[in-house]
């Protein structure tokens, strides 16, 4: 682990949890944001820096592994640190540490730096590098590419609401994450756990938008995987997603 790791601790609330009150994956995903984030504002780099110098992190790849997920009430604590830099692109990783000490999630991450007014990727400087304790050039995290499906199984269309978008003005990550399980069959969901997530962004959407997801579903062995994708309007793919489901009475309690 990096040296400059930083820690927040979350308690579960009723409003972030599912039917089995455990915490839902698109709560996990919001503390791993407000916990990046937070970092960054400790270290005067956050949200004013980067509107002062016209700059905007926009994520590109998740990979989230659960080995448990925490219940009501329960307090994790969320471990990142910013991995190495290259060019455009920052690498960052996460840890989910409940009460008693023990790892029960890991997540990596591909972010890329760009100019607010271009919106045009721009080089991550000096400044960047040196205040997150990250030399350049450091081995880059690797996410595998997502398959698109090949089938249609499900589909459902999403009207973008203004509650959707956050501070760089298009749909917060954690909303494509939302449409997809969507489309998941509700058995699937009742009955299996998701264990893993991969998401890619490729391009981003805005208010008055709309949202198409498509979704298949393949059995392999004793868990599901589905593969998801998103489109806009003009059909153009926004989203690539990847969930992989396990039975409930094999998952870690």
């Amino acid at each position: 682990m990096a040296g400059n790791a930083y820690e927040k601790e979350y308690q579960i609330h009723y409003y972030e949890i599912d039917y089995r009150r455990k915490a839902l994956i698109t709560s996990i995903v919001d503390y791993l944001g407000d916990a990046a984030t937070s970092q960054a504002e400790e270290l005067g780099i956050g949200m004013d820096y980067l509107m002062e110098n016209r700059f905007g992190w926009v994520l590109y790849k998740w990979n989230i592994d659960m080995y448990s997920y925490p219940h009501y009430n329960e307090k994790i604590i969320i471990r990142t640190w910013a991995h190495s830099f290259r060019k455009f692109y920052a690498y960052r990783r996460y840890e989910f540490i409940n009460s008693k000490g023990e790892i029960i999630g890991k997540a990596d991450s591909i972010w890329f730096l760009i100019n607010m007014d271009r919106r045009r990727p721009v080089r991550i400087n000096e400044h960047l590098c040196s205040t997150f304790g990250v030399v350049e050039e450091d081995c880059p995290i690797d996410i595998e590419n997502i398959t698109a499906p090949s089938k249609v199984d499900s589909e459902k269309l999403f009207d973008v609401r203004y509650s959707d978008i956050d501070t760089n003005g298009h749909v917060n990550n954690t909303k494509y994450i939302a449409w997809a399980i969507e489309t998941v069959p509700k058995d699937i969901v009742l009955n299996y756990t998701l264990n893993n997530l991969k998401v890619t962004y490729e391009k981003e959407t805005t208010y008055g938008e709309a949202a198409r997801i498509f979704t298949e579903v393949i059995v392999e062995g004793d868990k599901y995987i589905c593969h998801h994708k998103i489109i806009d309007n003009e059909d153009k793919e926004l989203t690539l997603l990847k969930t992989t489901w396990v039975k409930n009475d094999i998952f870690k309690k």
